[in-house]
């Protein structure tokens, strides 16, 4: 049965609001592209579309902060050469015939500086992915994830693909947390239960927030199932990803709060404005098009992903 989703903006701030934190917005995506450097790193081909924000730098075979640290931006801090990234969400105006991107309004990395205090900055190098790419269920999903759909000023009754089931009135909200907790040796992260597991320290929890915008692709609205989905199926699928680009200096600087400070915390670090416009640094390889990603992705066998069985999502 659909579930009642509690304002998604509501919850994000309310859960956070009591800690101090520092906040990353971006406009827009630079490119959307079916390429996953953490997943399927060095393979075209083999993954959903997604939408990339943050630094440029990012290809198929990205793997260092280094490599980031020497693209170009579209983060408002310019300490901040990141590149995040969402399964892309698409809209159907002609009942499921032909799909294209869903606009957005913003896009905003959070940083909760702690329940309790960050121990350690986010490392140079650091990979994340929060979400399960494969669930197709409310039941398959991560719960440390907390990865929710709503609307960002009501509450709505979600619909049997985890989306609003009605229009929203002002934008429809996704909200992803990911790790906060990371073995700097190793790099390996986890979720803390309380305190973070034995070898682990706590690290700032990034958090996306992104307001995505139906209003113009749907003016007329919906009522019951949204026509909407993700590249890689219902909202259930809901995933991020992430690798830190984060100038040392920058990184470091975001751990001088304190819990009691209950604010927002500017970080400044050693970047420079750059004179540049971000964009697709590898044009002739991968596809922004829907449509194709599709095509491509249905040369695979059916393998470890069982990509047939969510085949009414495609």
């Amino acid at each position: 049965m659909p579930s009642i989703l509690l304002n998604a903006a509501a919850v994000g701030f309310f859960a956070q609001a009591a800690y101090a934190y520092t906040q990353v917005n971006v406009a827009s995506p630079f490119m959307r592209k079916n390429i996953d450097p953490i997943v399927f790193p060095g393979q075209y081909d083999k993954s959903h579309l997604h939408s990339f924000f943050g630094s440029d730098a990012v290809t198929i075979n990205t793997n260092t902060s280094a490599e980031l640290q020497a693209g170009c931006t579209n983060a408002q801090n310019v300490n901040d050469l990141s590149v995040y990234w969402v399964p892309t969400p698409l809209f159907t105006a002609d009942g499921g015939t032909t799909w294209e991107p869903v606009g957005i309004s913003r896009f905003s990395a959070y940083y909760n500086l702690g329940e309790s205090e960050a121990e350690v900055a986010i490392p140079q190098n650091l990979k994340l992915v929060a979400g399960v790419a494969t669930a197709t269920t409310k039941e398959g999903m991560d719960a440390s994830a907390k990865a929710t759909w709503g609307c960002e000023s009501q509450d709505v009754a979600l619909d049997s693909n985890g989306f609003p089931s009605s229009t929203c009135n002002t934008h429809v909200q996704q909200l992803l947390y990911f790790p906060q907790c990371v073995n700097t040796e190793t790099l390996e992260t986890a979720y803390a239960d309380r305190t973070c597991p034995d070898g682990f320290k706590r690290m700032p929890q990034l958090r996306f927030s992104i307001r995505w915008d139906l209003r113009k692709n749907l003016p007329n609205g919906w009522s019951g199932e949204a026509p909407v989905k993700l590249a890689c199926g219902p909202a259930w699928c809901s995933h991020g990803d992430f690798i830190n680009g984060w100038t040392e200096e920058a990184a470091t600087d975001m751990l001088k709060t304190t819990v009691e400070k209950q604010k927002y915390i500017s970080v400044i670090g050693d970047g420079e404005t750059a004179d540049c416009t971000p964009a697709d640094p590898d044009p002739d390889h991968g596809t922004s098009d829907y449509a194709e990603s599709v095509a491509a992705m249905s040369k695979r066998s059916v393998g470890s992903w069982g990509w047939k069985s969510r085949s009414r999502f495609m």
